[in-house]
């Protein structure tokens, strides 16, 4: 019996596709924002020996899928897209990751998950769809326990913020309206998280396959919660932006009353300044 390892790696925030296809001339297969896959020829070129039954899928949102690699090699595939001028972010490396392990027995056929009596032919095609599940599970992953981080942030902040401390944190208002936006437009960005890839439409077994893994991976659920995530920091912003509107509408309010008291007392302040002479006069013939 064979094992055939798919390990999926969050190296990057966003990759551009352009310059991969640019530095390894490879024809692109898939829609230009997509993906792209590297297999023997290119491999063979980074990593110095035969990689047959080695496959690499490159994805635009910043994850990797590494088909039958060692750790090592992982390592080393990341230092020379690095070296070759590919900003990577290492901290993600270690934190967002996914592994799918594959049986292949003798008669070629693999099951896909654990537990699971269905067998599906060994080939590419069921790699390909593998990898591609697992990169979105992995970039999952990333937007999840970033997103619960700026939560957090949010919901401590709006805590200060109902105490009336609106001024004191409107540099940290700035910060967090930021990151609110900023994952506005990754979901935007990435929406196509749960779409399936053009070739798997082609073949009702791949349909199939997508939509177990899609399962399995419970994408469908996670990306639920996340747009419930994301609203709740909509909600937050809102009650940020309302808070502050109060405040200003408050102070605009007492400046109003400021300039309408000072209006009289101007005038009452005028009048003393006019008979100030008198008074001095009728002071002295009392003395």
């Amino acid at each position: 019996m064979k094992n055939t390892k798919i390990k999926s790696v969050k190296v990057a925030t966003f990759f551009s596709l352009d310059k991969f296809v640019e530095l390894f001339n490879i024809p692109m297969q898939f829609k230009w924002d997509e993906y792209l896959i590297l297999s023997r020829r290119d491999l063979d070129l980074i990593l110095k020996y035969n990689t047959q039954n080695k496959h690499v899928y490159i994805f635009k949102y910043g994850c990797i899928s590494f088909v039958n690699f060692e750790d090592e090699e992982i390592f080393t595939f990341i230092k020379y897209i690095e070296s070759i001028g590919f900003k990577i972010n290492h901290s993600l490396v270690y934190k967002y990751y996914d592994i799918h392990n594959l049986k292949v027995m003798p008669n070629q056929k693999i099951k896909l998950m654990n537990g699971s009596d269905v067998e599906y032919d060994y080939n590419d095609k069921l790699i390909h769809t593998i990898s591609v599940i697992l990169s979105k599970s992995t970039e999952l992953y990333r937007f999840e326990a970033e997103l619960n981080k700026v939560l957090d942030e949010a919901e401590k902040f709006i805590t200060f913020l109902q105490k009336g401390r609106l001024g004191f944190y409107r540099r940290k208002s700035s910060i967090l309206i930021s990151k609110i936006l900023r994952f506005k437009y990754d979901s935007i960005h990435n929406i196509r998280v749960l779409d399936r890839p053009a070739f798997v439409e082609q073949s009702i077994s791949l349909r199939n396959i997508y939509d177990d893994l899609s399962e399995y991976y419970e994408l469908d659920e996670r990306i639920n919660v996340i747009k419930g995530k994301i609203s709740s920091l909509h909600d937050i912003l809102d009650l940020y932006t309302n808070l502050s509107f109060n405040q200003s509408e408050t102070r605009l309010i007492l400046f109003e009353i400021f300039l309408l008291v000072l209006f009289p007392a101007s005038h009452l302040f005028d009048y003393l300044l006019k008979i100030e002479p008198s008074l001095k006069f009728l002071s002295n013939l009392l003395k």
